[in-house]
């Protein structure tokens, strides 16, 4: 039997385009299925692996979706160039099983991830624009007869899809191998993690341990801010006690352009004297802190931690009405927003009243 005739007008560069074009949710598709899986043992996932694994089976289906609609597109044009009756027949017979295979071998790689059952919609949509392409370049139909090539292509195809069975028992005698040598290596790198933590904080509490009254200031922070039990902090403020330059470093840390507050809330036990000096410089970092262009929310955390502070310098004698109508003034904002709505608005309204009792003080 002779190859059926190309039309004259028929070209391979539209359906080029077409593929190319299919690229996109194809690439986007096999992104979904290689990364989408929370990876190892399925049954061992907790709920945000659950949500995560969703989210990527609803993004691999509507990727899905759109390259066959791309596929589709392109049989049409490309069988309509002319087929043999039964390779048009069996053209509309393999696109929707194709998809179904496609979609079964997906939903099977989000089941069992790290498996084979990835090559059927990796393989299929290629596949079949090859072949597709194949049919509207005059050049190559002159090479192979349209019988042949339709038989190659097309058998090709139906392997591919009845591939999905196989693959699939496959990866499910593979699993356990797969999840066990998942949990080996996940508990190789929290080893590894562990013998790094273990090793940063041998090395901090030799430099904790190596502190002396005329150590730098900033290194008694990190010994205060440091994750410690309660007796070593306690350990740790007794020291930084001792630090023979923690006056004039605590202003001149104040007076930076963003002040280490956070790393200063407990500044109130380092036995620091109330100068002129240094009140000066806290009234500034919190007026700084309170006007900081950040979250209302955050904002007011940070000026809660400094609650304390406030409370002994102005017990003290430090005159720091500007920041606490400052702070006030910030914290109030998260109130007003959300009103009554506001789960933690007895929390806000008391670090205002502990605010202004200071202010009425003086």
């Amino acid at each position: 039997m002779s190859s059926p005739p190309l039309p004259a007008q028929s070209s391979p560069a539209g359906a080029i385009a077409l593929a190319v074009a299919g690229c996109i949710p194809y690439g986007l598709l096999i992104v979904s299925l290689v990364y989408g899986p929370p990876g190892g043992d399925p049954s061992q996932y907790g709920p945000e692996d659950r949500l995560d694994q969703s989210l990527a089976q609803l993004y691999a289906i509507l990727f899905g979706v759109l390259l066959w609609i791309v596929i589709g597109i392109l049989l049409r044009s490309a069988v309509r160039t002319g087929v043999p009756r039964w390779a048009a027949i069996a053209t509309g017979i393999l696109f929707p099983i194709s998809a179904i295979a496609a979609f079964v071998a997906s939903a099977a790689s989000f089941d069992l991830p790290g498996g084979w059952s990835i090559l059927v919609p990796a393989l299929l949509p290629p596949l079949i624009a090859l072949w597709a392409i194949w049919l509207r370049s005059p050049r190559l139909r002159a090479l192979v007869t349209v019988e042949r090539a339709s038989i190659a292509g097309l058998a090709t195809v139906v392997i591919v899809c009845a591939a999905t069975i196989p693959l699939n028992i496959l990866d499910r005698l593979q699993m356990p191998a797969r999840a066990a040598a998942d949990a080996r290596k996940n508990e190789a790198i929290a080893a590894q993690l562990a013998a790094e933590r273990a090793r940063r904080e041998r090395a901090q509490r030799g430099k904790f341990a190596s502190l002396t009254p005329e150590s730098p200031f900033a290194d008694y922070l990190d010994y205060l801010n440091a994750n410690l039990p309660e007796p070593e902090h306690e350990k740790a403020v007794a020291q930084a006690r001792r630090s023979a330059t923690r006056q004039e470093a605590a202003v001149a840390l104040l007076q930076e352009e963003k002040a280490p507050l956070f790393e200063m809330r407990e500044l109130w036990r380092l036995d620091v004297a109330a100068t002129p000096e240094l009140c000066s410089a806290l009234n500034g970092a919190l007026i700084k802190r309170a006007n900081w262009d950040e979250l209302n929310q955050l904002v007011g955390t940070y000026l809660e931690d400094q609650l304390p502070n406030m409370k002994f310098f102005t017990a003290a004698g430090c005159k720091l009405d500007p920041a606490l109508d400052a702070a006030a003034a910030r914290v109030q904002k998260i109130i007003v927003p959300m009103g009554k709505a506001d789960p933690d608005r007895e929390r806000w309204n008391a670090f205002i009243a502990a605010v202004s009792a200071l202010r009425q003080a003086h």
